[in-house]
């Protein structure tokens, strides 16, 4: 929704918001337009340096504002186990700081919240591929989930892990009572051991560390707050010629002079509406000092709670109080189960063939069904690379059996007939991609390039149908392409707004014509400083900044190819939505129609455009 940057590198006051449908960035290279994605990736939980603090500023500061619709409930369900309660608009604020010492804050809905959190967070909202990234296209444990939602076989998947999960739970155990029920008794007493630590603790609230070390700030400083409440009250009030006394005689001199001249009447009525709000913060000063009082004994107790709590993180190697929270109750479990198997080992093995059953039979049709969605899939990328200027490209989805495993033990049932089960099934899956004739299928991560990367991710977003992230971020999908190759990858985005909002950023003319909303990215000197600067084009300024795109001036003749070019690229968009709605696929973000969604302005719900600030 929007994008706040304080002192960030070269942006040094950036107010920005985005709009349904596709959002197109551009502007001269070392303009700054990378600059966006590191603040949007920064606002997502990836990594922050000091580096990117601006020269001369004590820390970096960026704000995002999300709107997910209800395909977000999960996220928000996240964010009030952790603590942060939803806002009432329904928005997740995100707000991080970064200091020039290498410190991070961050705080979601007002609430401070962790790195790791916002990581987990970020990632659900907003997806973020960028030309030299390690991006999830090589690394091939991804590829087999890109393939159940391509094939799709996501909810079999689903029941698959969880059926996996039980299983391995069970060989757990029972592995460890065929051991020895001494060595299982054993372990029980350690998982009692620490449950009952865990218990002693009450651990009641994951945001108790975060309040505690607030509360420990605020009664360090007492002497400090008071004196500053103190002099405050001194100076409004008590002492000779204080601000509230002074404010009242003038309100109370000049009203009676107003019957003189009646020009003192506005002046004295705002004089007198100026002292009641500064009545009332001397009211609340004099309160804040009456309760402001030095409590060595409390501060001691939150010392050793937060010892205590440090402690306890460590040794469970957990992030923070609600880890600690989940290791409780997972320890209560164990320690249930562990119980229950010392009495009848013989009902567990039972157990254990039944779920072992039931995995290799899931295991068996999600493999089947898989292989019969990647020849589907194999077709469809084929079709779709060629649109995208890899008409040689052969894209195929390449499986491999798992390795078998121990054929002894409780471990043994992971094992048939030559063939083994992982967490994710039967096989390993990887995509593999013959760049070229007569060369032979390999990996993706060993011979796509970057530019390459980004446009074969761009074909499975439109092949598979994208993921469930509300907000997708291109950095120069247009790398190595051009003319009527770009054309076609700006289509092809502007289709993904069915699903996502979408953020490209791009050299490319063809690319830049078919967005909704458009932002020109400046650098300009101000007092001998660098400064970025970006403004959301419309108009003869978007022609003009085409214009520079196509040509590298805005001349009569580059403007009218600019016009026309910006006039194809609407119709091919309209008559895109037009037969989307026709096979009922027309739906964009929210439920709105995707003719309104991409509309500039057209949905009550979008943001307001980008303010003209630095």
């Amino acid at each position: 929704r929007s994008l706040r940057v304080n002192d960030f590198a070269l942006i040094e006051d950036l107010v920005l918001g985005f709009g349904a449908g596709l959002n197109a960035v551009t502007g001269e290279t070392g303009a700054g337009k990378s600059l966006l994605q590191r603040a949007l990736a920064i606002a997502a939980g990836h990594r922050a340096g000091s580096e990117m603090v601006r020269a001369g500023c004590e820390a970096a500061r960026v704000e995002a504002v999300f709107a997910p619709g209800p395909e977000a409930s999960a996220i928000r369900g996240r964010l009030e186990l952790l603590g942060i309660p939803a806002s009432a608009s329904g928005e997740i604020r995100i707000r991080r700081t970064i200091a020039r010492n290498g410190r991070s804050q961050v705080v979601i809905n007002d609430r401070p919240a962790t790195v790791a959190t916002l990581l987990e967070i970020g990632s659900a909202l907003i997806h973020l591929q960028g030309q030299h990234e390690s991006l999830r296209l090589t690394q091939a444990e991804t590829h087999l989930e890109m393939l159940d939602q391509a094939a799709g076989t996501e909810a079999e998947a689903a029941r698959y892990r969880a059926t996996y999960a039980r299983l391995t739970e069970i060989v757990t155990r029972l592995d460890a009572l065929e051991r020895g029920a001494a060595q299982l008794e054993r372990r029980l007493e350690i998982a009692r051991f620490d449950f009952d630590e865990l218990q002693q603790a009450r651990l009641e609230r994951a945001d108790e560390e975060a309040a505690l070390t607030a509360e420990r700030m605020r009664l360090r400083n007492v002497e400090r707050l008071a004196l500053a409440a103190n002099e405050a009250v001194e100076r409004l009030h008590a002492a000779d010629g204080a601000a509230l006394a002074t404010v009242q005689s003038m309100a109370k001199r000049l009203g009676e002079l107003a019957v003189v001249d009646t020009g003192l009447e506005d002046v004295a009525a705002s004089l007198g509406q100026a002292a009641e709000p500064l009545a009332d913060a001397v009211r609340g000063l004099l309160d804040y000092v009456e309760g402001l009082e030095s409590d060595p004994q409390r501060l001691e107790e939150i010392e050793e709670r937060l010892a205590l709590l440090a402690r306890l993180v460590r040794k469970h190697g957990v992030a923070d109080v609600a880890g600690l929270i989940e290791r409780r109750e997972a320890l209560r479990e164990e320690i249930a189960s562990s119980a229950s198997d010392l009495a009848d080992p013989t009902a567990l093995r039972a157990e254990l063939e039944r779920a072992a059953d039931e995995a290799w039979r899931l295991a068996a049709e999600l493999s089947a069904a898989r292989r019969r969605g990647a020849e589907r899939l194999a077709q469809a990328m084929d079709a779709e690379l060629a649109s995208l200027g890899m008409g040689d490209a052969r894209f195929t989805v390449r499986f491999e059996p798992l390795p078998p495993g121990p054929t002894r033990g409780a471990e043994a049932v992971l094992t048939r007939d030559g063939a083994a089960i992982g967490p994710q099934g039967l096989d390993w899956v990887e995509f593999d991609l013959a760049a070229n004739p007569g060369e032979g299928a390999r990996p993706l991560a060993r011979i796509a390039s970057g530019g390459e990367l980004s446009r074969i991710m761009l074909a499975l977003r439109n092949v598979a149908g994208g993921a469930a992230v509300p907000t997708l971020v291109f950095d120069e999908v247009d790398a190595g392409i051009g003319g009527a190759t770009a054309e076609i990858v700006g289509r092809r985005l502007h289709a993904l707004v069915r699903r996502h909002q979408v953020i490209s950023i791009t050299h490319l003319a063809q690319i830049a014509s078919f967005a909704d909303h458009h932002y020109a990215v400046m650098k300009d000197r101000e007092r001998g400083r660098t400064r970025t600067r970006v403004l959301e084009v419309t108009g003869g300024e978007r022609l003009a900044e085409l214009a520079r795109m196509l040509s590298g001036s805005a001349s009569a003749v580059a403007r009218a190819h600019a016009e026309e070019m910006l006039a194809r690229a609407r119709h091919d968009a309209e008559g895109h939505v037009a037969a989307a709605s026709s096979t009922g696929e027309g739906r964009g973000r929210g439920g709105r129609p995707a003719a309104a969604a991409a509309g500039a302005g057209a949905s009550p719900a979008s943001p307001p455009a980008a303010r003209r600030r630095r």
